[in-house]
């Protein structure tokens, strides 16, 4: 159903300007990216923008339009869709806010009705766009090159996908597709589950959710059950400060506290409790699909090595024994102070060499399923070069390279690798979170 927004070949942009601060320009000039795409802006006081012809309106532009994105004021917008429903166009984005957001139900009843009347499917309003990483489609106005691979984000609020996109792009985090739902006045999470369901780049799905319209979750768990690909859910509005701030945002309905995590449960999909952690587990999903549940502590500070042993224990993370053969081979290459338990310490002088020295000798190892490897910056301590040698690793790792300015360099080798770094071993809970997914 929504294949022919993300897959669109011809669009025009209605409410394209001139000024680089306004939401149309950044919508038009981020689709002239794809040179393959036919783009038409549409302003009736501009004859060109970006250095092509504009139009008037939808009505003059003779090519076949697939989608339409609608960036004028709200009480335009009726009669935007009613030109592109003249024309036949089959998709239209409603950038617009000023809907039922803002108590203005009627209008937004009115552009539903017309979308049905011409068989428009239609996206927003209140929405950010979407973006195709894959199609290099970027019909949205957000600036930026978003990384590909597995993620396909679902968002009901614009700005907040905004952030994590652009915190995606610092720490390399790879996407299959982010679609901004806004109001949900027609299309909503269940249209675009079924398609990334079916997606072959996409791994995992993450959805922020602040609630479902009236009617349609059952609609939502069928399609969640449909699914045979990891779902990840951050909900918002669980408070009652939280429910009237949503519904200010984009007309959410208030729900009684629990009925969401028990549909989720029902479900079958995971729920997270903060932005960093629906990004982490869905990165998790992505790169290794189901992580085995033991994991081997490397560390160089006792003391982080015991809060992280901590951290593990509470969330399902298992510190499987040394078996007593590995140990011997550890004692040859290890200081007699060294603790060969799990978390296995180096102390605090090691070297990049002794971290090397033994994850090479567990690598090939098979008494657990991934390493966790810690670190802090003492006097003697070679972050970048430690760093360096976990990209090399064949095992699954993580990390916690923990400290400001002294392993900011070494954090950057992790980023450009695609180790995901945890700042603080309790964000280990993350792990647990994808072990029991």
């Amino acid at each position: 159903m929504v294949k022919e927004f993300l897959e669109a070949k011809t669009f025009a942009v209605v409410g394209a300007a001139r000024s680089k601060h306004k939401v149309g320009h950044a919508v038009f000039k981020n689709l002239l990216q794809n040179k393959k795409n036919k783009v038409f802006p549409v302003n009736p006081n501009a004859s060109k923008i970006l250095g092509r012809k504009c139009y008037r309106e939808i009505g003059e532009i003779l090519s076949k339009i697939s989608c339409v994105i609608i960036a004028v004021k709200a009480e335009l917008v009726p009669d935007i869709l009613k030109q592109a429903g003249k024309k036949h166009v089959q998709c239209a984005i409603v950038v617009s806010s000023g809907f039922s957001e803002s108590k203005n139900f009627e209008l937004e009843n009115e552009i539903i009705k017309l979308a049905e009347q011409y068989k428009i499917k239609l996206l927003g309003p209140n929405v950010l766009g979407f973006i195709h990483p894959g199609k290099n489609i970027n019909a949205s106005f957000f600036s930026g090159i978003i990384p590909k691979g597995g993620i396909a984000l679902l968002s009901q609020s614009g700005a907040l996908g905004v952030g994590v996109l652009d915190l995606a792009i610092k720490n390399n985090i790879g996407f299959a597709g982010f679609v901004s739902l806004g109001n949900c006045a027609q299309l909503d999470f269940s249209d675009f589950i079924d398609y990334y369901s079916k997606d072959s780049a996409t791994k995992v799905i993450a959805l922020y959710v602040e609630s479902l319209k009236e009617n349609k979750g059952r609609k939502f768990l069928e399609a969640c059950k449909r699914c045979k690909k990891p779902i990840i859910v951050l909900k918002s509005g669980k408070t009652s400060r939280g429910i009237k701030a949503a519904s200010s945002h984009t007309a959410a309905l208030a729900s009684a506290e629990g009925v969401y995590s028990g549909m989720f449960r029902e479900a079958g999909i995971l729920e997270v409790n903060s932005i960093s952690e629906l990004l982490n587990v869905s990165k998790v999903l992505d790169r290794y699909g189901q992580l085995g549940k033991r994991a081997c502590v490397i560390t160089n500070a006792g003391g982080l090595g015991v809060l992280a042993a901590d951290s593990c224990s509470e969330n399902g993370i298992e510190l499987v024994q040394v078996p007593a053969n590995i140990q011997e081979k550890l004692r040859k290459i290890l200081p007699v102070e060294s603790s060969l338990g799990n978390p296995i310490d180096l102390l605090g002088d090691a070297l990049a060499e002794r971290y090397r020295s033994v994850l090479k000798l567990l690598d090939s190892e098979r008494f657990f399923d991934f390493f966790i490897v810690l670190l802090t910056p003492q006097f003697m301590t070679q972050s970048v070069e430690t760093a360096q040698f976990l990209t090399s690793l064949k095992k699954p790792v993580f990390a916690c390279f923990y400290g400001g300015e002294k392993v900011e360099a070494a954090k950057n080798v992790l980023r450009n690798a695609k180790i995901l770094n945890f700042n603080d071993v309790t964000e280990l809970k993350v792990l647990g979170q994808a072990i029991s997914r």
